[in-house]
């Protein structure tokens, strides 16, 4: 699998906690690592995109999370209207990291 951003793995974990998920089904929609998972859950929380139900422990996408989840696709949509190539952050970043050893 090609190396992912970071902003896209938090999309992916946010999206899977949109209705609340176990960790496991968030490292499943993630393709994360149990390690990984941790690092991303931890990250989340502490930044109040996501909390986890203590008893029953889902994870669930805050309001906060949501706004981010929300600009992210905003920010998608507008990049393929620019250029299809552009259709995912992911992408952009891709070609920016091209375009960086380019210019070497």
């Amino acid at each position: 699998m090609k190396r992912r951003s970071g902003l896209n793995i938090v999309r992916r974990v946010l999206e899977s906690a949109r209705h609340g998920a176990t960790k496991s089904r968030i490292m499943h929609d993630a393709y994360l690592s149990s390690e990984k998972t941790n690092v991303y859950l931890k990250l989340l929380q502490e930044n109040k995109l996501l909390r986890c139900e203590l008893g029953n422990k889902l994870y669930h996408t805050t309001e906060k999370g949501f706004q981010i989840l929300d600009e992210s696709n905003e920010l998608n949509e507008f990049l393929y209207k620019v250029d299809p190539i552009f259709s995912d952050l992911d992408s952009l970043e891709e070609f920016s990291d091209q375009f960086s050893e380019m210019k070497e």
